[in-house]
């Protein structure tokens, strides 16, 4: 017993040492003076530096990993950086190493004005540039841009008197003036009886709207995921439960899943895994059909989470059973055998026994037959000929009247002519067909 407990000291050690040495040779290798280079002003960029007679990019500073570029053509003395971003010398502005096309060295303003609020607190480097009487987002110009009304809000938001501006290509006209959204990240902004997610309006209950966390938020009207409306989830009554599980006044769900017949009233987490109303017991957001809610506490839903010891197996779309992971035997990543029964992914199979189950490629177990069906992966390959099929690689099958790639017929391949070659794959058409292709070199 001594001798482990040395063993595991002598490891831990060893493991903290190379972990200092790690971040010692990562410190010597990413220090600027290593590479005999000097930051043009670290204050305000750690992205610009001198190194002899040349001008570096770095992006973010990262030598260790990434490595300085040569900016062609930058004049190193008279090279000055304006952000962390802008930088110019006496023939161009640059944007993260790059010339600025349109843009002039001796007209630079920078767009620095914020809303008043947390989000804008990094306005100094906004992004947004004026020179030469046009506006720039990122080193590219906005075409149409007023640079004379031209202010940033939060973000990447910006206004002029006509339009409201998310980077470059983005535009929506002014109705009113724009403002920040409380406990918003940088995404969000109101303008007037809109609310503008990334770009794009996505209510017009301004009103009514209010952030929940970074993913959620609510209107009168609806319930939005990362700006994007939720079908059949409602704000009435809306909770974010826990980072797996919400619900509203109708009913819980898995994520955004609905889960089935849940009743909100009394529905209640137990871990990630296992919660229960006075119905049904669920896991993952599905019924469980053999356990009792009222049979399970929070000490039995803990074991119950241990998949090394529990698995679901489908009888249904939306129900499952809960079984011992030993009694449970992996036909194939997709098939699974328990009491001589068979269950696919998101069913179990009527009248199919462990037997019936024939892989018909032993080494990856991806193609299976189970009477006249074929299989890829679990998926049946529509109008594929048992008798007939043939595998012919990883994803490329046959049978006596087609070429399948995937469970997808392939429509330009004739099973007598075709022949596999390593950089052949096939692509599917607007129409939802599949022909051959080539990889590119």
């Amino acid at each position: 017993m001594k001798i482990l407990m040395w063993i595991g000291i002598v490891l831990l050690v060893l493991f903290i040492v190379y972990i200092l040495v790690f971040v010692a040779f990562a410190s010597y290798v990413n220090s600027p003076s290593t590479h005999n280079a000097v930051a043009y002003d670290s204050k305000i960029s750690n992205q610009y530096y001198r190194e002899d007679d040349k001008v570096i990019y770095v992006m973010d500073g990262n030598f260790f990993q990434i490595g300085g570029a040569d900016i062609e053509g930058a004049d190193p003395d008279t090279f000055d950086v304006i952000d962390k971003s802008y930088a110019k010398d006496i023939n161009n502005i640059y944007y993260n190493g790059k010339p600025v096309a349109g843009a002039n060295p001796n007209s630079v303003t920078l767009v620095t004005s914020g809303l008043t609020s947390e989000l804008s607190k990094d306005s100094a480097n906004s992004g947004y540039l004026i020179s030469d009487g046009k506006v720039f987002c990122y080193g590219q110009v906005i075409e149409g841009a007023d640079p004379a009304s031209f202010s940033y809000l939060l973000g990447s938001y910006a206004m002029d008197k006509d339009y409201l501006y998310y980077y470059i290509d983005i535009k929506i006209p002014r109705k009113a003036t724009p403002t920040a959204m409380p406990n918003a990240n940088a995404g969000y902004i109101q303008h007037g009886e809109q609310v503008i997610y990334h770009g794009e309006v996505i209510s017009n209950e301004a009103g009514d709207f209010k952030i929940i966390n970074d993913e959620y938020a609510i209107d009168a009207s609806h319930v939005y995921s990362h700006g994007e409306i939720v079908e059949g989830m409602v704000s009435d009554g809306f909770t974010v439960i826990s980072p797996y599980y919400r619900k509203d006044k109708n009913q819980a769900y898995y994520f955004n899943t609905p889960i089935p017949e849940s009743d909100s009233d009394t529905f209640k987490v137990l871990n990630d895994a296992i919660s229960k109303d006075q119905k049904n017991l669920y896991y993952n957001g599905n019924i469980v059909e053999n356990r009792k809610p009222s049979a399970v506490s929070r000490s039995d839903a803990d074991k119950l989470q241990k998949i090394w010891k529990w698995k679901s197996l489908h009888l249904d779309a939306i129900t499952v059973i809960l079984v011992p992971s030993d009694d449970i035997v992996d036909i194939t990543n997709d098939f699974y055998a328990y009491n001589n029964e068979v269950y696919g992914r998101n069913e179990k199979l009527a009248d199919v026994k462990p037997a019936d189950v024939i892989v018909l490629d032993k080494d990856e177990n991806t193609f299976v037959r189970i009477d006249n069906q074929v299989f890829y992966y679990g998926l049946a390959i529509a109008g594929a000929d048992p008798e007939t099929f043939a595998v012919i690689s990883d994803r490329f099958s046959k049978d006596a009247n087609y070429v399948y790639w995937s469970e997808h017929r392939v429509i330009d391949a004739d099973p007598s002519t075709f022949k596999y070659e390593d950089n052949l794959y096939a692509d599917e058409n607007e129409a939802g067909e599949y022909s051959l292709k080539l990889v590119e070199d």
